[in-house]
Parts: structure tokens; C-alpha cells; sequence
């Protein structure tokens, strides 16, 4: 399932893309509050290549993380994002940078989380009239049976659902509907971290009732 906006550049588009955001004199009032990328990087390798975006949607107070996948000519071949829980998500980020997540999230079966340091979000929506469970999951990057404690996956995906009594989305794991993933250092989370907290920081300044959503 490909995210909302749909990308079909390169990257030396997207480079222009960001150039010319610089000269305009126009304003985001019109624009939904996450349409705008607070984080993006593009990572190429000997075998893939795709991108990790994280946008604020504040409306919900959750931030939206799309990783997508990209071909040899830059165009893109598959996109997945889930929405996570902006002050959850922002603690883990940060609990990560000063080296506390490995006691405040420590591993946990029952949830699917192999790794201490790991985080999970479970989410869901109605796509097309049919139930969709979103899982946004972070681990310690593994390479075959090597598990490699400096640096993390994170994986968004997309899995064919029912819903329960209660209007939780119970994902059918053995149905993927599109799955995504991309290697994060921990210096890539040193800075994700630092944004979070300083878009955090700036929206509930400008809002006051920023907790009655």
C-alpha cells in the first residue's frame, strides 16, 4: 500500500524539491498539519535503496512514519506508514539517547519484542470498507543470526484484520498487505529525537489545551 503522497523522482529531484521550498513566500495555513516532512533521509545500499520520513499530526497528537522503497532510477516501488503515539514515541526516542531504554523498555514476548530497547505500536484503520491493522515495530538489526545491538530496524506493515467488540484492529499476521523497513543508528535517533522534541515543544507553546484532543 503506498502512502498518500505518492513520490516518482529522483534523488536530485527531491534535492530541487527542497531548494525551492527555501525562496517561497507561501505558507503551510493551507496545508494538513503533518503534509510536511519534520524528518526525511534516503539511504542507498549494494542492493536497495528508499527513504524514512516522519511527519507531526498534531490534530491526533501522533507522528506519522512512512519508509518506502525506491528503484535504481529513484522511482518509487513501495511505501508503508503507520501512526504512532507522539508523546510515547518521542519518550522511547529520547529514552534511547540517554541510554535508559534498555531498562524502561526492556524485551517483551508477549508483545513480539525479541530486543530490550524495542518499541511497538499498534494501530488500525477501515481501508476500502475492509479492517486494516497498522504494527510500526523497532528492534536491534539483525543479519542472519548476528543480532547487532548499535543500530535498529524499523518496520512498518500493513496486515489484513478483523475488529473486535471493543474496535481494536487484530491484525492476521500470516496476510501482509504491504511491509517496509529501513537500518536506524542510534546518531540517526539522536536527531530524530531532537526534533520530536523540539516540534513537541513548539505546538503545545502555541496550544494550550494541547492535551484535549
Amino acid at each position: 500500500m503506498v502512502s498518500e503522497r505518492l513520490i516518482n523522482m529522483s534523488f536530485n529531484d527531491e534535492l530541487n524539491e527542497i531548494l525551492d521550498g527555501f525562496g517561497s513566500d507561501s505558507t503551510s495555513d493551507d496545508k494538513p498539519k503533518y503534509s510536511n516532512n519534520l524528518y526525511k533521509k534516503w539511504f542507498r545500499s549494494k542492493t536497495q535503496s528508499g527513504f524514512l520520513s516522519i511527519r507531526p499530526w498534531f490534530q491526533g497528537m501522533k507522528f506519522n512514519i512512512d519508509i518506502g522503497k525506491t528503484s535504481a532510477d529513484g522511482k518509487l516501488e513501495s511505501s508503508t506508514n503507520c501512526f504512532v503515539d507522539a508523546v510515547d514515541f518521542a519518550a522511547y526516542t529520547k529514552a534511547i539517547v540517554h541510554n535508559v531504554a534498555i531498562h524502561n523498555f526492556p524485551a517483551n514476548e508477549r508483545l513480539g519484542l525479541a530486543t530490550p530497547e524495542s518499541f511497538v505500536s499498534y494501530g488500525g484503520g477501515n481501508i476500502n470498507g475492509q479492517p486494516v491493522s497498522r504494527i510500526f515495530k523497532v528492534q536491534y538489526w539483525q543479519s542472519g543470526d548476528n543480532v547487532d545491538s548499535s543500530a535498529f530496524i524499523w518496520k512498518c506493515g500493513h496486515f489484513k484484520a478483523r475488529k473486535s467488540d471493543t474496535g481494536a484492529f487484530i491484525p492476521d499476521m500470516k496476510s501482509p498487505i504491504s511491509v517496509d523497513s529501513i537500518k536506524v543508528t542510534r546518531q540517526d535517533i539522536v536527531t530524530i529525537s531532537y526534533l520530536l522534541d523540539l516540534s513537541l515543544t513548539s505546538h503545545v507553546a502555541n496550544n494550550v489545551d494541547w492535551y484535549e484532543i
